[in-house]
């Protein structure tokens, strides 16, 4: 049986790391606030804003982060019929770059990229492409972090690309051959 996006033997580790990550997170995280709860008079702690560490992998997450908003955009600039329908996910990477660090002069400064494609099903297929890779940087990086933030924060953003890939399928299967 083959799933999506390839047979189930492809890239068992990266798969298994993300779903492990994405359920494992919110159960982890409830279990800690139940137990906070639980053995103190004392007030919760306030919620404290973590920066991101300028580690390489974080910097390189958020350059590629950047260049999956920079290749909606330029999708966007070549065909704009598809804007209706890439908005969303183009919105959703500019949330992941805020997450890892990304100020608002970063997108300023943000070249559109042009997709090498002759037409919007081509795009869509070099979109799809990218989230793939995306997905499976993110799942080797939250692997490799070594704090629980950075762990989940990865995770969640890996899961995220992923499941851009059949949303793009689902465009791309409305989008003309022509």
């Amino acid at each position: 049986m083959e799933i999506p996006g390839g047979p189930i033997g492809a890239r068992p580790l990266a798969r298994r790391r993300v779903l492990l990550g994405a359920i494992a997170a919110p159960v982890l995280g409830a279990t800690a606030v139940a137990l906070a709860a639980c053995g103190s008079d004392e007030p919760p702690p306030e919620a404290v804003d973590i920066d991101p560490s300028p580690t390489v992998e974080k910097s390189e997450a958020l350059l590629d982060e950047l260049a999956l908003v920079g290749a909606y955009e330029g999708t966007l600039a070549i065909y704009p019929e598809l804007r209706g329908s890439l908005a969303g996910i183009t919105d959703q990477h500019r949330a992941h770059a805020r997450e890892l660090g990304a100020t608002e002069a970063d997108f300023t400064d943000l070249a559109p990229i042009p997709p090498k494609a002759t037409n919007a099903r081509e795009a869509i297929t070099n979109l799809i492409s990218r989230e793939r890779r995306a997905a499976e940087q993110r799942a080797q990086t939250a692997e490799q972090s070594e704090s629980a933030e950075q762990v989940r924060a990865f995770t969640f953003i890996a899961a995220s690309e992923s499941s851009h890939v059949p949303e793009l399928r689902d465009i791309r299967s409305g989008v003309s051959r022509s």
